[in-house]
């Protein structure tokens, strides 16, 4: 018999367990979590949760009867309290149940019911004094506005609240964590590349000193920032903007060395306008500075990268490749540094080849043969890119070598001069010799060959002498694909 009322009692605690399955129910921000900037949040911020009348700031329900003495417990994810008074309203008598004035950044909760509370009646946390002071205090009516105050952070997280009810220390209720808030990059940058063509095939005198058209100005990539001025975002409260001044460095990369470039600039609007950060003297990486005052605040930052050519060397095949350095004032998290990502490719509409080493000595001379497949003649040119004795070579660009026939063959000899020979009647005339000023009798350099045809069209073959009539193929480099890299 005593075993059998042992097992009773057991039974019912059993039964009392399985009947209190909780469903209790929280909702924060009218279910719509608010958004924080990642950015502004190098330092804690309050930040206004608010609801609309009838779904509060933080509104809960719990699935069971309340009496009082009851309590009912809030616990914060990646966000906490302000020392502002909290209430605890129920809106069955529309009468505050408890207040209390919590220490800044608790991430705990607690207040007391004062009466009995029928089980499914909406209760809600205000921190508005104001409202809680009127007549009809904790109605349904009430926004219940709760601030809340986010710590510093330095990576996107979520922030929640959650609530369970303890009775004189026995859980009775909870609910699982909902979302007050996402604290999110805003910043978001966005590049695109653009293509321009180096003319060498527009006609006679283009030699690839400039663009088609016969412009000097790169048709400009994009590099855009994109963002929410360092918002605070919430539900009925709209957005705050944090105040924090924002600056950016565009740092720019050319594999081809700014060979040619007069100068690399941005601008919010066209080319040549009025710009917003410019180099007249661009060389390794260029670090192009844009203040505050050109895009803080605004939504938006698109900006032209713009170049310009000297319009006195021919070209080189190059990309250009960008990467966004922003930097937030004092408060704010520094997004992280962007890699390198094209915004210009600059390609020829004709056949480029370098011959990466050439002799001055005559007695060491080297000899190119142009062969040109096409049904259509091209100028052919040359520059000299690079020395060994370190002359200056700036005039030894765009060098006139003559006109390459349709379907035809031209020798070229390279040494202390560049001197182009033609064909007719089966006999080799040799031209008029291009002088390369500046270079030493004995230097040692590098050329690049430039036709203006269809560079598929187009092959080159190099050989170098020897006093003794030895001969040795040079190795001509041209760019195979989409790398740009030069290579045989």
């Amino acid at each position: 018999m005593r075993y059998l009322k042992i097992l009773f009692l057991g039974m019912v605690v059993i039964g009392l367990m399985a009947s209190g399955a909780w469903a209790g129910t929280i909702v924060a921000n009218n279910a719509t979590p608010a958004t924080v900037a990642l950015e502004a949040m190098g330092a804690a911020r309050n930040v206004t949760l608010s609801g609309i009348a009838g779904n509060n700031a933080i509104s809960f329900t719990s699935s069971r009867s309340l009496i009082s003495g009851d309590l009912i417990n809030f616990t914060f994810t990646n966000v906490g309290t302000t020392s502002d008074t909290i209430y605890l309203c129920e809106t069955g008598n529309n009468t505050v149940m408890d207040s209390i004035n919590q220490a800044a950044n608790s991430t705990t909760l607690s207040l007391r019911a004062n009466r009995s509370v029928t089980g499914g009646t909406k209760m809600f946390l205000s921190t508005n004094s104001a409202e809680m002071a009127t007549s009809a205090n904790c109605n349904l009516a009430d926004i219940g506005q709760v601030i809340v105050r986010f710590p510093a952070i330095s990576s996107a997280t979520m922030a929640t609240v959650a609530f369970n009810v303890t009775s004189f220390g026995t859980l009775i209720d909870s609910a699982s964590a909902k979302n007050i808030g996402n604290i999110s990059k805003q910043y978001v940058t966005n590049y695109v590349a653009n293509n321009s063509t180096i003319d060498f095939a527009a006609n006679a005198t283009s030699n690839g000193v400039r663009f088609t058209g016969g412009s000097n100005n790169a048709v400009p990539g994009v590099a855009s920032i994109n963002y929410t001025p360092m918002d605070i975002q919430t539900f009925a409260a709209g957005a705050t903007n944090a105040g924090l001044t924002v600056s950016a460095l565009l740092s720019l990369q050319d594999s081809a060395s700014w060979q040619g470039v007069q100068r690399v600039y941005v601008n919010k609007g066209a080319c040549l306008a009025t710009n917003n950060a410019v180099n007249n003297s661009p060389s390794g990486t260029v670090n192009l500075s844009i203040s505050t005052a050109a895009f803080n605040g605004a939504a938006e930052y698109l900006a032209n990268v713009c170049a310009d050519v000297k319009g006195n060397q021919a070209l080189q095949t190059r990309t250009i490749k960008g990467a966004y350095d922003i930097s937030v004032g004092t408060g704010g998290n520094d997004p992280a540094i962007d890699t390198y990502t094209t915004i210009m490719q600059w390609l020829p509409n004709g056949y480029q080849g370098i011959v990466p080493y050439i002799s001055a000595s005559s007695t060491y001379g080297t000899i190119c043969f142009i062969n040109n497949k096409s049904t259509s003649s091209g100028s052919v040119t040359a520059d000299i890119l690079t020395s060994q004795s370190g002359a200056t070579l700036t005039s030894l660009s765009g060098l006139s070598l003559g006109t390459l026939a349709a379907l035809g063959t031209m020798r070229v000899d390279f040494a202390s001069s560049i001197t182009p020979y033609t064909y007719s009647g089966g006999i080799e005339s040799a031209g008029t010799a291009v002088p390369l000023t500046g270079l030493q009798s004995n230097d040692r350099y590098s050329a690049m060959i430039n036709v203006g045809t269809a560079p598929t069209q187009i092959t080159v073959n190099c050989i170098q002498m020897d006093p003794l009539g030895s001969k040795r193929a040079v190795p001509v480099l041209t760019q195979k694909d989409a790398t740009y890299t030069w290579q045989q």
